[in-house]
């Protein structure tokens, strides 16, 4: 798998780019449209959306914001794009439209080259795929690993078991075409053990076996849930800005 191409085509769905827009441009801005494929979650506007990418910006945005994105991004440098300043402007901008930034995101993908070495795990660890996973047991105390929403169906889950108990389980929602998106918990009491980077390694693995390309996303200030993602064999890729209708009261 090209991992590269992969995601750039499930940025392409999520942001209404055409092949030839990518071919030509570093900043791609495209009209907001909703694709078939494209990744949606809870909540979110397609009014405006942003996909900084290995020094590339995909960029969607209504037709109401579309001049305003045009003169302030065509020429910007998408490195800076999640500085608190150009933030604060869009946010204004977006407030103008009944919107506000709803979330910024840091996103890790699978390195190609990163050391493969055996994980071991103390306890017993079951596999859960689709239907399975609506009777998994005390699900509610997993909600990154098991959302159980909609828009991002559970697909698979790699659950640690401590005499007949779930203690850690890491699983994956089909968010997109191309990608799936995995979440972890790990009890309190079970923490620091090793368990978080054991099943989501395994679980990445999995996914790629299945011909898709699996993706860990976290806060920017969450570092202890990046080292998970770096030490399970994956590495920083891009950073996301969605937006979403300010809420009426």
């Amino acid at each position: 798998m090209n991992i590269e191409e992969v995601a750039r085509a499930q940025f392409r769905l999520d942001t209404n780019c055409p092949e030839e827009c990518e071919e030509r441009y570093r900043i791609m801005i495209n009209r907001s449209v909703k694709l078939d494929g494209a990744r949606m979650f809870d909540g979110m506007s397609i009014d405006f959306r942003a996909v900084i990418f290995k020094g590339d910006a995909y960029i969607m945005a209504s037709d109401e914001l579309m001049e305003w994105t045009k003169e302030k991004y065509e020429k910007f440098k998408p490195e800076w794009f999640c500085a608190f300043s150009n933030l604060r402007t869009l946010d204004q901008k977006l407030m103008e439209s009944g919107l506000k930034i709803h979330d910024t995101h840091v996103y890790f993908l699978p390195d190609e080259y990163a050391e493969e070495y055996e994980l071991e795990c103390p306890y017993e660890v079951k596999w859960f795929e689709d239907e399975e996973i609506d009777d998994f047991p005390d699900r509610k105390k997993f909600p990154h690993a098991l959302p159980g929403l909609k828009l991002q169906p559970d697909r698979i889950a790699a659950a640690a078991f401590d005499e007949g108990v779930p203690v850690a389980v890491a699983g994956a929602s089909e968010d997109g075409k191309y990608m799936w998106q995995i979440g972890i918990d790990v009890l309190p009491e079970y923490e620091h053990h090793g368990l978080a980077v054991f099943l989501v390694d395994s679980l990445k693995k999995k996914i790629l076996e299945k011909g898709i390309l699996p993706y860990y996303g976290t806060s920017e200030s969450h570092s202890l849930s990046q080292d998970v993602a770096i030490r399970s064999g994956f590495l920083p890729a891009w950073a996301e800005i969605f937006v979403k209708k300010i809420e009426k009261t």
